[in-house]
């Protein structure tokens, strides 16, 4: 609660490591949109000597200035908030601010995050400077919702990433608890990252892993890609989440991206806010699903594990229940966001942990791509049987739109349990039925099989029915069935030779010849 009794203000953070990506141009947007919606916001300029945010919220020249606050009996930081064009929105703006503001000192920072706990707003929104100084990461870790601005280009996220290690160093300091993070030798980006400092506590048996724990499931920034111009710019948040689970340790929440538009240039040029002068811009589209997706966001779940699981599935970022066809698409994703020139592992990989990577990533597609094998991983991994995936329930927000009511499909009674692998050896005898049981155990619907290899479904039902009558001549079979076969992970040669001896001996036909290949004993 502030003085009055009031609910105190939601405080998002804007940080990124590197100057240039978008953070001012976000901090504007985001709370200008939320003002549409009925919030009160202050937008607040801690770009501590390099101040421009009153650019981008439309007040070319601020008459008040955050360096005020700082003289003898100076004024607090409420009545240094500016109204703007915007209603509901107010700015306080370093336009005036003297050089040395750069480096302020401990006293000043403490001032300023108590005092934004008082500000008279439902959402504070507060634009930071670029660099890893002092009280930038203060302010980054002060805020109830932190966010990270990058650009898709390599200098970028690898400064990001940085900046990522340099936050959660700082974290521990505040909680006494900055000696864990001492640096053990070379690190690779600079400084230890949160999985690395748990690692060496863990084998050093530290009394604080508790404390550590909760420090390192606690963190958990959101990030935003500004200026996607391609699919992959588009793809690339995600991708740099899952890398930074699995590398740094950290749960880095993507709440989207903001595509390219000459509109953001043009309005700045004009020194009017993005969405006022151009709100039927994509960009434009793109801040509200943002500022929506802020509006979501919960704290982070202080129950979870802090290393990632190493199962196959996991490192392929697939569920159990996943056909071969959803395996082939996530390792194809999951090799471009580990390729050599990928820009989400900028900063994070020397040569040689990538091609352990690689290496571990090829045994994972292997095992789960051959039938045989990822039954018996199934059974190991899972000695109760494959589970199915069942969506926790999230608690509302007040703030977040509300929810559609929840559909047949949301429904774990409507979802069909896997049937069990059945046994499948170098001798087993194919028959319809069977390859239907095989195609049902392993998840893969018979629509994938015909979209992916163009036979009718009509023929794949009376290829599974063994319904031999409606089934072209044998040679239009046998390439069914090598498809079939491919499409599970089967043996083609085994499939072919035992399937058509079922067939031909219902359907003879002297007109049939019969491939080598197909004859017992031959494969």
């Amino acid at each position: 609660m502030t003085a009055g009794g009031a609910q105190q203000p939601k405080i998002v953070a804007i940080a990124g490591g590197k100057g240039g990506v978008g953070k001012s141009l976000v901090a504007a947007n985001v709370g200008i949109f939320l003002a549409t919606l009925g919030k009160r916001v202050v937008l607040v300029d801690c770009s501590f000597g390099a101040p421009n945010l009153h650019i981008f919220a439309g007040v070319p020249r601020p008459t008040r200035s955050l360096s005020e606050a700082l003289a003898a009996n100076g004024p607090a930081l409420t009545d240094l908030a500016m109204p703007t064009h915007v209603p509901g929105v107010k700015l306080i703006a370093g336009f005036h601010d003297p050089p040395w503001i750069a480096e302020p000192g401990p006293a000043f920072v403490r001032m300023i995050s108590e005092q934004l706990r008082q500000l008279p707003a439902d959402w504070v929104v507060v634009d930071l400077g670029p660099g890893l100084a002092s009280p930038t990461l203060e302010l980054f870790l002060e805020a109830d919702i932190s966010l990270l601005i990058s650009v898709p280009d390599p200098t970028s996220i690898e400064l990001m990433h940085r900046f990522v290690r340099a936050a959660f160093l700082k974290s521990l300091e505040r909680r006494g608890l900055g000696h864990l993070g001492i640096s053990r030798g070379e690190q690779e980006g600079g400084s230890p990252s949160p999985m690395d400092i748990w690692l060496g506590a863990v084998e050093d048996r530290a009394p604080e892993l508790d404390e550590l724990r909760d420090a390192i499931l606690s963190f958990a920034p959101h990030l935003v890609i500004n200026s996607a111009r391609s699919k992959s710019d588009m793809e690339l948040g995600r991708a740099v989440a899952s890398v930074a689970r699995r590398r740094l340790g950290v749960p880095i929440r993507y709440l989207g991206h903001l595509e390219y538009d000459e509109a953001v240039w043009a309005s700045t040029r004009r020194r009017r806010p993005l969405l006022i002068e151009h709100p039927e811009t994509r960009i434009a589209k793109c801040f509200e699903r943002v500022a929506r997706g802020l509006l979501a966001v919960r704290p982070p779940v202080l129950d979870g594990d802090v290393l990632p699981s190493d199962s196959h599935y996991e490192l392929l970022e697939v569920p159990p229940t996943a056909s071969f066809e959803d395996i082939r698409r996530a390792n194809r994703r999951i090799r471009d966001i580990y390729g050599a020139e990928s820009i989400a592992v900028s900063g994070l990989y020397d040569p040689a942990s990538l091609e352990a990577v690689h290496r571990r990533l090829d045994l994972a597609y292997t095992s789960l791509m051959d039938a045989a094998k990822r039954k018996e991983y199934d059974l190991e991994l899972f000695p109760d049987g494959v589970p199915m995936p069942v969506s926790p329930p999230i608690p509302p927000s007040p703030d977040a739109p509300p929810a559609r009511p929840p559909g047949k499909g949301d429904d774990p009674a409507t979802i069909v349990i896997r049937p069990p692998m059945p046994d499948v050896t170098a001798t087993t005898e194919f028959s319809g039925p069977l390859l239907r049981q095989i195609r049902e155990a392993v998840g893969v619907e018979l629509r994938e099989i015909a979209e992916k290899s163009k036979i009718g479904m009509a023929y794949l039902h009376a290829l599974e029915g063994e319904v031999f009558a409606k089934l072209p001549a044998a040679v239009y079979v046998r390439g069914f069935l090598a498809e079939y076969a491919r499409a599970l992970g089967l043996d083609v040669e085994r499939v072919k030779q035992t399937y058509l001896r079922r067939y031909r001996a219902v359907r003879p036909s002297p007109d049939d010849e019969e491939d080598p290949r197909d004859r017992p004993g031959k494969s």
